[in-house]
This record gives C-alpha cells, sequence and structure tokens, in this order.
C-alpha cells in the first residue's frame, strides 16, 4: 500500500477540517494499519484500536465494543446502501474514509454502494 495517500489525506483534514466531526474507517486486528485517520487527526471515530476500547470502555456492557466493530464492518461490507445509512444515522458519521485499507479489507461490492447507490446521501469532500 502506498501510505502516500493516507499522509496526504490526514494533512487535508488537519488542515481543513473544522471542529469534532465523526468519522468512520477501516477497523482491523490490533498491530495493523488500522484507526490511521482518527490517531493521526484526533478525530472521534465509531470505534478506536479495539483493544484499547476494551480497556478504556470496561465499564459499558461486554459486548460493547465488539457491537461497534461488526458495524463498521456491516457498514462497509454490505451492498445496500439502506445499511450504511442507518448507521450513518446511529452514529452520526460526518466523514466517510474510503482508502487503500477500506478497499483491501472490505469486499468490492460494499465499497462500491458509496459511488453507485449513494442517490445523494453523500458527497465527495476529498479525493486523491
Amino acid at each position: 500500500m502506498d501510505l502516500n495517500q493516507d499522509y496526504k489525506l490526514i494533512r487535508w483534514m488537519q488542515d481543513n477540517v473544522n471542529g469534532t466531526p465523526i468519522i468512520i474507517e477501516a477497523n482491523v486486528p490490533e498491530y495493523r494499519w488500522g484507526n490511521r485517520i482518527t490517531v493521526y487527526t484526533g478525530l472521534p471515530g465509531v470505534i478506536g484500536w479495539n483493544w484499547h476500547q476494551r480497556q478504556q470502555r470496561a465499564i459499558n456492557p461486554s459486548d460493547w465494543v465488539f457491537k461497534r466493530v461488526e458495524d463498521v464492518n456491516m457498514f462497509y461490507s454490505a451492498a445496500n446502501i439502506s445499511v450504511a445509512k442507518e448507521l450513518i444515522e446511529k452514529y452520526q458519521i460526518d466523514y466517510i474514509i474510503i482508502g487503500q485499507l477500506e478497499r483491501s479489507v472490505y469486499p468490492q461490492e460494499g465499497i462500491d454502494k458509496f459511488f453507485l447507490n449513494a442517490n445523494g446521501l453523500l458527497k465527495l469532500i476529498y479525493s486523491s
């Protein structure tokens, strides 16, 4: 993977995004290149690094972290845009990250829905 694309996105977000909008990005197992946008921008995401979240959210129900990871996986994997729309509303997502990592982790039809079936739901903000 060419991490230069992620670097450019991170720099763009640092320079252009105000406030604390919620983002969604690929969630991968520990010790892999996941949560890179939330880590390097400080912006909140639907779920952070799984192990840290389990440590820091121990007071929450035991399935809280795993449910969010499942939701992120469903968000990117489901071919139906209505699934994504429900999760956008549930988590109040402002920015959807679709980079090389998302394209390599999730099925093509799940990624395609954002470009083919969004029906005005989404607006492209940044592309590299």
